[in-house]
């Protein structure tokens, strides 16, 4: 019988030993995941419409983000769908966690009208999402 008992504390403690090792193992492979730990590229807006507006005049807007990672987000680059658009990253390509920035765009609505709708593009170094679609539409009126 004490044979018995001892096996089964045995088998016990092998068991406890292989889980304990299983659960450390998958605990240190999340610990070393840049996905968990590194830069997040927030947008407090990923779309806007002006609604409304007249042909001619420049249409300006911004997008707000912030680092909501644990590492620095980089901005790579910033492009807009079409030569009408111009966007660019407000003074700075590199922001600490926490930190907030700017996307600045300009919509040249001359020759256009009807609604529109474009697409800003930014790339970063955010590892579970590193290209960031943005886009805006307006309604452009003749006068």
């Amino acid at each position: 019988m004490k044979s018995e008992n001892i096996k089964k504390i045995a088998f016990f403690v092998i068991g406890l030993f292989v889980v304990g090792a299983f659960s450390a193992f998958l605990i240190s492979k999340k610990m070393h995941d840049p996905a968990l730990f590194g830069p997040t590229i927030y947008f407090t807006e990923e779309k806007h419409d002006f609604g409304e507006v007249k042909q001619g005049p420049a249409v300006l807007g911004e997008f707000e983000f912030m680092n909501t990672g644990q590492e620095t987000l980089i901005i790579k680059g910033v492009t807009a769908s079409c030569g009408c658009t111009s966007a660019m990253v407000d003074e700075k390509k590199e922001f600490a966690p926490g930190e907030k920035g700017k996307i600045k765009y300009t919509f040249n609505t001359e020759g256009r009208n009807g609604v529109n709708e474009k697409i800003i593009t930014v790339e970063s170094n955010d590892v579970k999402n590193p290209r960031k679609t943005l886009s805006f539409t307006c309604n452009i009126v003749v006068p």
